[in-house]
């Protein structure tokens, strides 16, 4: 059994957010496996569940906002009784990556993350497979949201994405659909390999 927890904000002004990357592809994900999310009260979470070649997935995103994510990761985990550094898969945005880039790591520091942070303060470990997934635009080297634009990180990860990466959107989730796949079937390590040798 396994269980990967996209990350996000509740309500329609964040739906297509980059901060929302996470919870957009367990959305995407779902779409594909035709199954829908039903609402965990107790959990403070949406699940949905499919099975890829025998393994139970679960799919899930918390109701809560971003900075308060470590509540309901820890209370899914304890809910399906899962092994945290083994078979808990936390997928997020990531700035620092530009658009379409993917990194799966098997721990690590939350790196500024709220979301991350507000996780490794509830299960008290930095020790749980993440995937970041890029939401930065690269622009001379350098992304957009950098000290030089003056934009704030805040605002940059609350802004929409640009009609020509929603163009890319599907592609790059389709790319992030694999990369869970790679990690409930095998090991991280095998999928560590794949997927961050893969180019954007």
């Amino acid at each position: 059994m396994k269980l990967i927890v996209g990350l996000g904000n509740p309500g329609d002004e964040y739906a297509r957010t980059r901060h929302n990357i996470g919870r957009r592809l367990m959305e995407f994900i779902a779409a594909r496996e035709k199954v829908k999310f039903a609402s965990k009260r107790a959990q403070r979470s949406a699940v949905a569940s499919c099975s890829w070649n025998g393994e139970t997935v679960h799919l899930a995103y918390p109701a809560t906002y971003m900075n308060l994510s470590g509540e309901p990761v820890s209370l899914l985990a304890k809910y399906f009784k899962i092994e945290i550094a083994r078979d808990l898969l936390i997928v997020v945005d990531d700035a620092a990556l530009p658009f379409g880039k993917l990194r799966l790591r098997g721990d690590g520091s939350a790196g500024g993350h709220n979301g991350l942070a507000s996780i490794e303060e509830r299960l008290h470990t930095r020790a749980y497979p993440r995937l970041r997934l890029g939401i930065g635009i690269l622009d001379g080297g350098k992304n957009a949201h950098n000290a030089d634009t003056g934009e704030p990180l805040r605002d940059y990860v609350l802004s929409g994405f640009e009609s020509s990466e929603e163009k890319a959107m599907e592609a790059f989730l389709g790319s992030g659909m694999e990369a869970c796949r790679l990690w409930a079937l095998g090991s991280i390590t095998q999928a560590m390999n794949e997927v961050n040798a893969a180019r954007s």
